[in-house]
């Protein structure tokens, strides 16, 4: 069957994410549509301009967290910060206030010297000024215990762990649990607010809700499409990081639990990225069969083929004979980059690569002035995202790529995506010691090993790596894993529960190369 029927299969692939930044929403999008399948990729919007993919209708919503922030922006200050002000506007209308009359003051002071030159006159204008500035002095003083109480009470809501909070979060567990989750975490109804409407007016006949917090989004639009006599199958692509990785407090894991026992149960089928997490799935929600595996990989392509316009040794202007690794993804404490930015005064003319999705991101800055006060800030340098189908030719410049996580139960379970970019670039590789990167890397023998947080023990991994590159680039060529880590292979139980879901006969997907 060629592709003129799918072209009537309309899919959705729903993101709670910026488009530009989720490499898997792309390939999910551009993998249904080179099958023949009419997708829509929606996504949230950044202000930067949507990424553009061939056969793809690509619609970034804007999400105003509104419900989400009501929490933080109008805290109840209760008998702890009672003279704390009751929302944002106020208190901002009242600083802004003692900010225009603090300068009035001072204005009024230059004009006592200037305006008023008789004696009589200056006197009494003097009396007036005193006056007016002790009236200011008390304003002063009030404005700034509401407000600094203002601020002490939205730290608390937005990071609600005190006692209040954990007995307000215990006894919501009493509730039902579909009124359980609205009322712990707003954004989740902020998402229905922005997305609803779109896949309204979209009709997809499939919806592939990419992450946990799209899944009852996505659910609620099949009831609204089945009331109007429409049928629409929900696909649940569950990210392991959701429910493994630590929650900020008690109130945001009973809120994500309560959120997906109330709708994981409901979808029709359940993709993840790993096996070991499709497992805890199976068992958590009684499913029939484990979700089909789905990584994150790259499309396979020819090394020969570089980026159009340089990779990332010339994104940092360095030579070819001056060593650089490379760190590709986000960035946060538990990724260990602090680790690699500590061993650079170790490791001499050694260069570091950070390709991120915001430059300027708080932990960035951080890393940035570490670098700064040990001396090696020159050798740092902070790069933004390419597109996903370059980020292997963009990487492959580079001496070694760099994973450098510490031991967290979502990172101990699935391959990485950047590791999986790091091996398309075949690129040598230094892992920290979780369990699924380390034993691949072993296995492999793409590179090294190193007990994460340990700064001198990367050093020593690095510096192995450095010495004999060409050792570790061989593996890639002695072993068939590229072909089974590619996007191509992958792609291929994606697209066989797409038919079954929609009834229409499978397509094979892009052709694998011979070695795969």
């Amino acid at each position: 069957m060629g592709s003129t029927p799918r072209k009537a299969v309309r899919i959705a692939v729903l993101a709670d994410s910026t488009l530009g930044n989720d490499s898997r929403a792309q390939r999910v999008a551009r993998a249904a549509a080179e099958a023949g399948y009419d997708v829509t990729l929606i996504g949230r919007a950044d202000g930067r301009p949507a990424p553009v993919l061939p056969g793809v209708a690509v619609i970034t919503v804007d999400v105003p967290q509104t419900l989400f922030r009501h929490r933080t922006h109008r805290p109840r200050p209760g008998l702890r910060w009672p003279l704390a002000y009751r929302c944002a506007e106020a208190h901002r209308y009242r600083t802004a206030q003692l900010a225009v009359r603090e300068q009035l003051l001072r204005t009024r002071a230059a004009e006592l010297d200037v305006v008023y030159r008789p004696l009589a006159r200056q006197a009494a204008a003097r009396a007036a000024y005193t006056l007016a500035r002790a009236r200011y002095a008390v304003r002063r003083t009030w404005t700034r215990a509401r407000a600094a109480q203002y601020q002490a009470a939205v730290r608390r809501r937005g990071v609600p762990d005190g006692f209040l909070d954990n007995l307000a979060t215990a006894l919501s567990r009493l509730l039902p649990v579909r009124r359980a989750w609205r009322r712990l975490d707003p954004l989740l109804l902020d998402l229905e607010a922005a997305y609803g409407p779109v896949l309204d007016e979209r009709r997809p006949q499939l919806i592939h809700a990419r992450g946990r917090r799209v899944l009852g989004v996505a659910l609620r639009a099949a009831v609204r499409a089945e009331a109007a006599g429409r049928t629409v199958k929900v696909l649940w692509d569950a990210d392991e990081c959701a429910v493994l990785a630590p929650a900020s407090s008690r109130r945001a894991a009973v809120a994500r639990d309560a959120d997906e026992r109330a709708h994981a149960a409901e979808a029709d089928a359940v993709i993840t990225v790993c096996e070991a997490y499709a497992e805890q799935l199976r068992t958590r929600h009684k499913l029939p069969a484990p979700p089909a595996v789905v990584l994150n990989a790259p499309k396979y392509q020819d090394r020969s083929a570089p980026r159009d316009g340089g990779g990332v040794r010339a994104a940092c202007r360095l030579a070819p004979e001056v060593p650089l690794l490379v760190h590709s993804g986000a960035v946060a404490p538990e990724r260990g980059l602090l680790t690699v930015v500590e061993a650079l005064p170790k490791l001499y003319d050694l260069h570091a690569a950070f390709v991120v999705p915001e430059p300027g991101a708080p932990y960035v800055r951080t890393l940035i002035e570490r670098a700064a006060e040990l001396g090696v800030a020159p050798r740092l340098h902070i790069l933004p995202f390419v597109p996903p189908e370059e980020i292997a030719g963009f990487l492959a410049s580079a001496d070694i790529g760099v994973v450098p996580v510490h031991h967290l139960p979502h990172h101990e379970v699935a391959l990485a995506a950047r590791y999986l970019e790091y091996a398309h670039a075949r690129l040598p590789v230094v892992v920290s010691d979780v369990r699924v990167m380390a034993a691949a890397t072993l296995s492999l023998g793409n590179g090294e090993v190193f007990r994460a947080a340990d700064t001198a023990d990367f050093v020593r991994a690095v510096g192995a790596v450095l010495t004999n590159r060409p050792r570790y680039r061989r593996a890639y060529e002695r072993s068939p894993m590229l072909g089974q880590w590619s996007w191509q292979r992958q792609s291929a139980p994606l697209l066989e529960v797409y038919a079954r879901l929609v009834g229409a006969p499978t397509i094979a997907g892009p052709a694998l190369l011979a070695r795969t």
